[in-house]
């Protein structure tokens, strides 16, 4: 299984979005959270699942039950995947809507 690696912006995302839906609800966190390992775990037991896109190395899974996207390149010689975003879809960016 190859090692997943959050860069920092996918941290800080993440982080962001933890805070958020504890401040809505009480122990809502703790159902994100599980929701990204979910995610995550998938993409660990088969990183070329989801496919390449925009001409790009990114590939792009969405979070179940919540409006998130996880974006990831996965580099097979290092067997590493590299996190590089943790997304609200519905937010603008930088706005915080």
């Amino acid at each position: 299984m190859p090692i997943i690696k959050l860069l920092k912006r996918a941290e800080l995302e993440l982080i962001d979005g933890c805070e958020w839906y504890e401040k809505q609800q009480k122990g809502l966190s703790l159902r994100f959270r599980s929701a990204i390992k979910s995610s995550l775990d998938s993409i660990a037991l088969n990183p070329e699942l989801y496919s390449e896109r925009y001409n790009t190395d990114l590939r792009f899974t969405t979070v179940s039950k919540f409006p998130y996207v996880i974006v990831y390149w996965y580099d097979g010689h290092l067997d590493t995947v590299f996190i590089t975003s943790v997304f609200h879809t519905k937010r603008k960016p930088d706005h915080g809507q």
